[in-house]
């Protein structure tokens, strides 16, 4: 596949894609400005890839892995003392009470009193371990927000990992365009691509719940924020490995961040030693790089987002 440009347009014009079948494979044809120019841009995946891209995600029912935690706890109560866990008011099973299932005994109070609050400590260490082994083994990862809330999204690192194989087709479409300017230019190219593909209508409000992996999000043209952050992770993990990447994980909202050079005005933020240019990929009214709605701008100053280096 190629990837061509056309003369420089007059007026800008917005995204047209267009999507069909050809045997075992589903085309796609891109036309849009970036850079100041009109880019034609065109590529093709496989059917079973993108059935393969697709089922990265699985279904996440919190109310069923709330009574798999459940069920593990109880095990481990009866099994120290023996014990048994009563939920919290209104059958809040995050907030237990622990009771011995035993008659009380010679031990004095205190002792008995620092016994059973060693073990709540033990259960709840024991919740979390647990918890996050279950969500990751269904595909996800739970995140721990400044204010101590718990975010449980889709584990985006490894769709990054597990897509760079069916995302290279659209990569190799991408390839002159690499050549062409530098990484910044590239950067760029991308994320004015990335930020036409509209957002699902209720995408903001509904944290989470649309998140599609890339040949998905390519498939359906929709997503949410966290949509649009894979896929432009995915595409520059597959054409500029040694890029260092950040995903900043804000109330209801997932951004990108790249260890590239910034300029004096644009929006960077460091973590761990080392500082990342910052990306909005589902902004409609494409801002540039280290650009960002004014919200969000408010989440970065305040150091109020989790975070995930790859």
């Amino acid at each position: 596949m190629l990837l061509l440009l056309l003369p420089l347009a007059l007026q800008a014009r917005p995204l047209s894609v267009q999507q069909q079948n050809a045997g075992d494979q589903r085309q796609y044809s891109y036309h849009f400005m970036a850079l100041e120019r009109e880019v034609k841009l065109q590529f093709s995946f496989s059917h079973s890839s993108i059935r393969r891209n697709s089922n990265l995600v699985q279904v996440y029912v919190p109310e069923v892995m709330a009574q798999q935690v459940w069920a593990e706890l109880q095990q481990q109560a009866r099994a120290a003392g023996p014990y048994r866990l009563t939920p919290g008011p209104g059958r809040d099973l995050t907030n237990f009470q622990l009771v011995s299932a035993q008659r009380p005994s010679q031990q004095m109070p205190n002792q008995a009193n620092t016994a059973q609050q060693q073990l709540r400590q033990q259960l709840l260490a024991f919740r979390t371990e647990y918890q996050q082994h279950q969500l990751k083994a269904a595909g996800y990862q739970l995140l721990q927000l400044p204010d101590n809330r718990q975010q449980i999204t889709v584990d985006h690192v490894s769709i990054v990992e597990q897509s760079l194989t069916d995302i290279r087709p659209l990569t190799a479409a991408l390839h002159s365009e690499l050549l062409a300017g530098n990484q910044r230019q590239f950067v760029q190219f991308l994320l004015t691509w990335l930020q036409q593909i509209p957002p699902h209508p209720t995408a903001q409000r509904e944290y989470g719940r649309y998140f599609k992996p890339p040949l998905t999000l390519l498939a359906e043209h929709y997503g949410d924020s966290a949509s649009n952050v894979v896929l432009l992770a995915t595409l520059l993990r597959s054409s500029l490995p040694h890029i260092k990447q950040a995903i900043l994980y804000l109330p209801e909202h997932t951004l990108l961040a790249l260890a590239i050079a910034a300029g004096p005005d644009e929006l960077t933020v460091n973590l761990e030693g080392t500082t990342y240019l910052v990306l909005d990929p589902s902004d409609p009214r494409q801002p540039g790089l280290g650009a960002v709605a004014t919200p969000l701008q408010l989440y970065i100053f305040n150091q109020f987002f989790a975070y995930r280096l790859f």
